[in-house]
Parts: structure tokens; sequence; C-alpha cells
């Protein structure tokens, strides 16, 4: 269950940072998170190839 929730999560951080950029026609995504071992990093780096595909740049929030 929890491992849902934080997907959950991190889907409504990307689309408020989505929103916000498209508000401010930007074409910029600011991740925070903490996936940073094997299998995270991974599918972490699946969706920011995604977002780059659609003209999108990634940028990590430390």
């Amino acid at each position: 269950m929890s491992k849902f929730l934080s997907s959950a999560a991190v889907a409504v951080v990307m689309m408020a940072g989505l929103s916000a950029a498209h508000a401010a026609d930007v074409k910029e995504v600011q991740m925070l998170h903490w996936w940073t071992s094997g299998g995270e990093a991974a599918a972490l780096n699946v969706l920011k190839q995604d977002l780059s595909k659609e003209g999108f740049a990634w940028k990590d929030v430390p």
C-alpha cells in the first residue's frame, strides 16, 4: 500500500510541475525525489527520457 501511495504522490508532484511549467510557458519539470537505488533510479530515467521526448527539461531539486 505504501508503494502505491509513493507512486501516487510522485504523479501528483509531476502533474503540478507540468501545469506550472505550462502556465509559465517554460518547458521544465522540477522534481523533488529520493529515488536513488537500482530500480528506482532506472524508473526515474524512463520518466526523464519520456519527458525529454516531449521537449521538457528535467531538473532535480535537492
